[in-house]
């Protein structure tokens, strides 16, 4: 069973990754090289643009959709909010991406954060996050793999990430890193961050 959970910080973390055409919902963008979102738009257009988005999944019946919200380095984000996974919950309402669409293919290509350009330093802060996770309530929180994802598999945590345990250590460790948080599970799944 793939889960997948967001930017984020984890709860910035469990923050974005359901792979939809270009971006991930939410998550981070397939292809792009620019270091940061401000390349091609302002970042309150940016913002705007992802509220929009926003208010259309709400409208469409996911009312407890975060709001968009912008990492420090200007990518655009969804972390989930008060322990409402929202990725989860989009596996209940099916129609929602396609109805949203329009929106989100107006987002440019570097709105989120490249998942597969992850420098030496992000590796080591996202092992350090790893680390403050398992600190806080949540040992069996693996390390980072190459890739930068966090692999479940084969762990307590595969079929899901507790969020009675996950969003008090996601609190705790957000400071460490800002940026999507990739998680892998026992389905083979995976998601790219944070959005």
């Amino acid at each position: 069973m793939t889960r997948t959970m967001s930017t984020v910080f984890l709860a910035a973390l469990l923050a974005v990754g359901a792979g939809v055409a270009g971006c991930d919902a939410g998550g981070s963008a397939s292809a792009s090289s620019s270091p940061s979102a401000s390349a091609s738009v302002s970042r309150q257009q940016l913002l705007a643009l992802g509220q929009e988005w926003v208010q259309c999944m709400r409208d469409h019946g996911m009312s407890r959709m975060p709001d968009a919200e912008l990492t420090s380095d200007g990518y655009l984000s969804f972390p989930p909010q008060g322990g409402y996974e929202w990725k989860t919950d989009l596996r209940n309402h099916p129609g929602v991406i396609e109805a949203c669409k329009s929106i989100e293919d107006r987002y440019p290509p570097t709105a989120f954060r490249p998942k597969e350009k992850l420098s030496a330093e992000d590796l080591r802060k996202l092992a350090e996050y790893a680390r403050c996770i398992r600190e806080h309530g949540v040992p069996e929180f693996p390390d980072p793999n190459a890739a930068g994802e966090f692999d479940l598999t084969g762990t307590p945590l595969a079929n899901g990430l507790p969020p009675q345990r996950m969003n008090p250590a996601e609190q705790a460790c957000r400071q460490i890193w800002s940026g999507d948080i990739r998680v892998r599970d026992n389905g083979g799944g995976a998601n790219g961050g944070k959005k």
